[in-house]
């Protein structure tokens, strides 16, 4: 800070911050958050929720459970291929 009678020394230090505003760092939620949407984009894949009686979503993982190298997803997915989508 300079004396009030000098003047031809400037002040060193600014008003403001010279590095601007900075952003709050990410959480761990918020950095998950973005990782998921961009797997999403990059895979052109959506989310879809269903509902399903409790018989049958029990009746379906235990199918799952028999084939262990079966993925909830890939399963759905191939089904919606092969029997509502096929051509007729």
């Amino acid at each position: 800070m300079q004396a009030p009678d000098d003047v031809k020394t400037g002040d060193l230090l600014p008003d403001h911050d010279l590095a601007g505003e900075r952003p709050a760092p990410l959480t761990k939620a918020e950095k998950a958050r973005i990782r998921v949407a961009r797997f999403q984009e990059k895979n052109n894949l959506a989310a879809m929720t269903v509902w399903l009686p409790e018989e049958l979503l029990a009746q379906f993982n235990a199918w799952l459970a028999a084939h262990p190298g079966q993925k909830r997803a890939a399963v759905i997915e191939r089904l919606l291929k092969t029997q509502l989508l096929r051509k007729r």
